[in-house]
């Protein structure tokens, strides 16, 4: 919001935006003791999700919606900050799987759960049923946008 917007005057767009822009400056925030950007706790949260088989680096790209040679990069900088490895694929021996480390799948756990808390926080504000209600409408726009 601008000086000039009032809460109660602003647009949908600019309230979202808001509220979005407090959640990544918090998870800056929350991310800066451990030296990590969004962008490589988000490439954690994926490799973690994989599970114990790993990621591909492509399937890892394609999720972070970025470049093979970026996630490359991305994947390198966990790798020397001890929190990813690359393993040979058990079903291609030319390709590599990414897994988290035990000290990476450690800290992926300490951030989650540092982001649950200041999620809860930032949305303190509202009762459960404000919360389940707000849920269910932004999951509506979702859904209603991502058919077209």
């Amino acid at each position: 919001m601008t000086e000039n917007e009032p809460f109660d005057q602003a647009p949908l767009r600019t309230l979202l935006m808001g509220v979005a822009r407090l959640s990544r400056r918090a998870w800056s925030a929350d991310l800066e003791p451990y030296g990590l950007s969004p962008h490589l706790a988000r490439a954690m949260s994926v490799i973690a999700h994989a599970g114990a088989q790993g990621i591909r680096a492509a399937e890892l790209a394609d999720a972070l919606r970025v470049s093979p040679r970026s996630a490359t990069e991305v994947v390198d900088s966990l790798a020397e900050r001890g929190l990813a490895d690359r393993a040979p694929d058990p079903t291609d021996r030319r390709a590599k799987v990414i897994s988290l480390t035990a000290k990476g799948a450690d800290l992926h756990e300490q951030i989650s759960e540092s982001r649950r808390n200041r999620d809860d926080a930032l949305f303190d504000g509202l009762d459960d049923g404000e919360r389940r209600l707000l849920a269910d409408l932004l999951r509506k726009v979702l859904e209603h946008n991502e058919s077209r």
